[in-house]
């Protein structure tokens, strides 16, 4: 039981780095698309509601903000 109690904050931060990830590449695919490419920008609760579901529509958002910190923690090492 004391192992699932150390397991459940991990899931919170899990969901809300995911949930930023997202939020992040849903915003930057519709600024670099003009606007032509509307991913919907959930809330978190819909989010939560959105994660649970097998839903093909977050894959492209999600890789495109991991790949936005990805590039900025390189030149942030690159830089510094």
């Amino acid at each position: 039981m004391g192992i699932l109690f150390e397991f459940i904050p991990n899931l919170f931060v899990a969901l809300a780095v995911d949930f930023i990830l997202y939020v992040t590449g849903a915003s930057i695919l519709r600024l670099a698309s003009l606007g032509l490419l509307k991913y919907q920008i959930y809330s978190y609760g819909e989010f939560k509601k959105l994660k649970g579901k097998p839903n093909k529509g977050c894959f492209m958002p999600y890789i495109i903000g991991i790949l936005f910190y990805a590039l900025l923690i390189a030149l942030i090492a690159w830089y510094n």
